[in-house]
């Protein structure tokens, strides 16, 4: 007998389809307080989402807010300079 090693074992381990993130222009002319993906925040900061995932596990900038597993960064956060009050 073969096992299709292929194919999600339930619904919850399929991948859900993902959103595409907002324009540039778009993201920036949210207020400061708006809450960004990180695919978003990776157009604003220029850094890849895996190198954000790092800097998150070594509390490095930018900060960021948890809610459950999903990871937002607040916009204002990310246009404030790090040495200038972004650091935590």
């Amino acid at each position: 007998m073969m096992v299709d090693t292929n194919s999600p074992k339930s619904s919850r381990e399929a991948k859900r389809p993902r959103l595409a993130p907002r324009a540039l222009q778009e993201i920036y002319r949210l207020p400061a307080n708006a809450l960004l993906t990180p695919a978003e925040t990776s157009l604003v900061t220029r850094l890849t989402e895996s190198a954000l995932s790092v800097r998150r596990s070594k509390g490095q900038w930018p900060p960021f807010v948890k809610f459950g597993r999903l990871v937002r960064y607040g916009l204002g956060d990310l246009l404030t300079p790090p040495g200038k009050g972004g650091e935590r």
